[in-house]
C-alpha cells in the first residue's frame, strides 16, 4: 500500500509541476537562509567568545552577592560598602581542585580621571591584577607594546595604547614609560581617593572594542585604595567605654549653652604647663595622650586578601552551565554569600553582540516561517480544488480518508525532502565560497562581531539537521487545511465537478 501510496504521490507532483515548484523553491531557499544564517550566527558566538573568555573574561566569574550588577569591565553598583570576596586564597585553594577548573585568578575594578603634568588629562578602567596568576591565565590577551607588564609585587600602571593617545592628546608632553601619573577614583566605603602610579608598560588589546580599549592594569595595593578595600570596611566605628570617658560628659545642651569663662572655671589645672610638663616627660607619655592608635591606624589597613571578582577558566567550556550550577549549590552548601556568573553576564555591551544578532536572526526566522506557511497552504488548497474530482472518484470508489490524508502528506514529504537538499546544498555552497573569500572586517565593531580581521564562517552541521526538522514541520502544519478541505470532498461533488 505504501508503495502505491508514494507512486500516486510522486505522479500527482509530477502532473502539477507549476506548484510543486513553487512549494519546492520556497523550501529550499527557506532551508538555505537557515543554514547560512545559523552558521553565520555559530561563527560569530565562537569568535566573541573566544575573543573575551581566552583574553579577559575566563568562561565564569565569582561575585560578592551584595553585587547588584556585576561587571568586569567597568566598576559594578553594591549595595552599601564596597562589595568584596573575603578570605580570597582560601576560596581559590578549595574552586581549584574541583575537577574541571583549569585556571582561577582575582581582578579588582575602578574606573577613574588620569592626570599627567599641568594638561595631560585621560579617563580609564584600571584592573587590579595578582601579575603571575593573570600572565598565566590570559597570555594571549597580553600584548605588550612598550615596556613591560607589571612584575611579581611592583607597584605601578600598564596603559592602554587608547588611554594613551587619549592623555598625549591633552598634554605638552608626551607621557613615557617611568613617568608619574596621578589616578582619582570615588568608591563607597573611602570616598575620594587618589593615588600616584608609575607607568610601567602599554599594551593594546586587539579585536578591541571602546569599553575594552580602555583597560589599564595595575597593581594590587593601589587597587585596593582606589576601591576603598580595607580590612574594616564591613564595620562600624564604635567607642570603648575608656574612649568614651576621655571624651568628658559634654553634652550639646551643656557645650552650646555655657560660656567660656564656665566652661574652663574648674578646669585651669589642665592648662598649667608645669603640670603639663611633668605629665608628659617623654615621647611615649606624649602619644599616651592621644590613647590607642593602633586601632585608629587599622582602620585604614588594606585588606589584602580581598578582591572584587574570582575569574575562572574551565577545562572544557561546553560544561560552562553545569559548573556553574555546582558552584552556586556549593557556595549554599557553605553558607557563602557568592554567586557564579557566565561570562557573558559581567563582559559589558560588546559580548553581548552575539545575543542581540541571535534575536534579531530568529525574528527574521519567524517572518520566513510565517511566509512559508501562508504560500505554500495556499498553493496546497488551489491544488487541492483543482483536484476535486481525481479526490472525490477516489473516494468513491472506496479510499478512506486516511488514504486522501496520507496521499497529501506524502506529496508534501517528497517535496520537503528533495528540495530540502537542494536547499542544504545551495547553503554550503555559499558558506563554501565566503569561507573561500575570506570577508574582511573594516572597523573595530566588524572585528569583534565577525571574530577577527577575516571572516570564515564555520558550516554548522548541527545547523543543517536542525533547518531540515523545522521545514518539515512547517510543511506539515502548511497542509494541514489544504488535508481538511481535501476530506470534505464527497462523491456527489466529484460528479458534479465532470
Amino acid at each position: 500500500m505504501d508503495f502505491v501510496l508514494s507512486k500516486i504521490a510522486f505522479r500527482n507532483l509530477k502532473q502539477h509541476k507549476s506548484k510543486t515548484l513553487i512549494i519546492g523553491l520556497l523550501v529550499a531557499v527557506s532551508i538555505a537562509i537557515l543554514i547560512i544564517g545559523s552558521s553565520i550566527l555559530t561563527t560569530i558566538n565562537n569568535g566573541i567568545e573566544k575573543n573575551y573568555v581566552e583574553k579577559y573574561t575566563g568562561s565564569i566569574f565569582v561575585a560578592p552577592d551584595k553585587n547588584s550588577s556585576p561587571s568586569l569591565i567597568f566598576p559594578s553598583v553594591s549595595e552599601g560598602s564596597t562589595s568584596v570576596i573575603k578570605n580570597f586564597d582560601e576560596l581559590q585553594n578549595k574552586i581549584t581542585d574541583i575537577k574541571g577548573i583549569k585556571d582561577t585568578t582575582g581582578q579588582i575594578n575602578s574606573a577613574g580621571l588620569i592626570k599627567f603634568g599641568e594638561n595631560g588629562e585621560g579617563f580609564g578602567i584600571f584592573l587590579g591584577v595578582d601579575s603571575l596568576d593573570y600572565q598565566k591565565m590570559f597570555s594571549s590577551g597580553i600584548n605588550i607594546t612598550q615596556g613591560t607588564f607589571l612584575n611579581d609585587g611592583e607597584e605601578g600602571i600598564v596603559l592602554s595604547q587608547y588611554v594613551l593617545d587619549m592623555i598625549n592628546a591633552t598634554s605638552k608632553v608626551k607621557a613615557q614609560i617611568g613617568d608619574k601619573l596621578i589616578i582619582s577614583t570615588i568608591n563607597d566605603s573611602t570616598g575620594t581617593k587618589i593615588r600616584e602610579v608609575t607607568i610601567r608598560g602599554v599594551h593594546q588589546f586587539d579585536d578591541s572594542s571602546i569599553d575594552v580599549s580602555l583597560i589599564c592594569f595595575l597593581d594590587q595595593e593601589n587597587s585596593r585604595a582606589l576601591n576603598g578595600i580595607l580590612l574594616n570596611t564591613e564595620q562600624s566605628l564604635n567607642l570603648n567605654e575608656n574612649e568614651k570617658e576621655n571624651l568628658g560628659t559634654f553634652d550639646e545642651d551643656s557645650l552650646f549653652s555655657t560660656s567660656s569663662d564656665d566652661l574652663f572655671a574648674d578646669n585651669n589645672d589642665l592648662f598649667d604647663q608645669e603640670s603639663l610638663n611633668d605629665t608628659i616627660s617623654s615621647e611615649e607619655d606624649f602619644l599616651n595622650i592621644l590613647g590607642d592608635t593602633s586601632e585608629r591606624a587599622s582602620l585604614n589597613a588594606l585588606d589584602n586578601d580581598a578582591w572584587s571578582y574570582m575569574l575562572i577558566k574551565l577545562d572544557n567550556t561546553n560544561n560552562t552551565d553545569q559548573m556553574i550550577n555546582n558552584l552556586n549549590d556549593f557556595f549554599t552548601e557553605n553558607d557563602l554569600e557568592l554567586t557564579a556568573y557566565k561570562w557573558t553576564d559581567g563582559a559589558g555591551m560588546s559580548a553581548q553582540l552575539a545575543d542581540v544578532a541571535g534575536t534579531i536572526f530568529y525574528a527574521i526566522l519567524a517572518i520566513i516561517a510565517v511566509v512559508v506557511v501562508i504560500v505554500i497552504m495556499n498553493t496546497l488548497v488551489v491544488s487541492v480544488s483543482e483536484r476535486t474530482a481525481e479526490i472525490g472518484t477516489m473516494r468513491a470508489i472506496g479510499a478512506k480518508k486516511s488514504f486522501i490524508r496520507n496521499m497529501i502528506g506524502m506529496e508534501t514529504l517528497f517535496i520537503t525532502i528533495v528540495f530540502g537538499i537542494i536547499g542544504c546544498l545551495i547553503g554550503v555552497g555559499v558558506l563554501g565560497i565566503l569561507g573561500q573569500i575570506g570577508l574582511k572586517a573594516n572597523g573595530m565593531f566588524m572585528k569583534i562581531l565577525l571574530g577577527g580581521d577575516v571572516f570564515i564562517p564555520i558550516i554548522s552541521f548541527s545547523s543543517i539537521i536542525w533547518s531540515l526538522i523545522i521545514i518539515s514541520v512547517i510543511s506539515v502544519l502548511a497542509s494541514l487545511y489544504p488535508v481538511a478541505l481535501a476530506l470534505r470532498i464527497s462523491p456527489r461533488e466529484a460528479m458534479s465537478a465532470h
